[in-house]
């Protein structure tokens, strides 16, 4: 199941008032979710890397969508030392910078660094940071999904 929480992200709330205003209430949301078997991960936008410790506490599987510099503030090998063992990621592919103005072969190797770093603990979806530009060039998202299937091929 997906918590949306758009707004909590640095610009919007402190790292403070996340403690006090999120965590409690979205902890209390997480334990309700797992009584009934469900897993459930939180979808934030923007500067979070001031707070993962934070949203891990919640209990949470997973956090999506890890915007990097210069949208946001998550570098993936640092979340992972963070937080990886307790939740997945999902995102942190430059929506602008890699996709957007990269080539296929750069995208694609964007796209295996990425999956080599992080999977490893508890999982990784490879995806874009938030949203994409409706100029990204096709072939710049497909690279994507090809470098998954390649990257979780048993030949790998």
């Amino acid at each position: 199941m997906l918590i949306s929480s758009a707004f909590a992200g640095g610009g919007f709330i402190s790292p403070r008032q996340y403690e006090a205003f999120v965590l409690p209430y979205e902890r209390e949301v997480v334990r309700r979710i797992h009584q009934e078997g469900v897993p459930v991960y939180t979808h934030t936008c923007g500067d979070i890397g001031d707070r993962l410790e934070l949203m891990a506490e919640t209990g949470i599987d997973g956090i999506d969508t890890l915007d990097p510099p210069p949208l946001g503030s998550i570098d993936l090998e640092d979340a992972k030392r963070r937080v990886g063992d307790r939740v997945f990621f999902k995102g942190n592919v430059d929506a602008v910078n890699t996709l957007l103005n990269k080539s296929r072969a750069e995208v694609r190797e964007d796209a295996f660094w990425r999956l080599k770093v992080g999977s490893p603990g508890s999982g990784y979806i490879l995806s874009s940071a938030c949203s994409v530009s409706p100029r990204v060039r096709p072939e710049n998202l497909t690279v994507l999904v090809e470098a998954s299937e390649e990257f979780g091929s048993p030949d790998a």
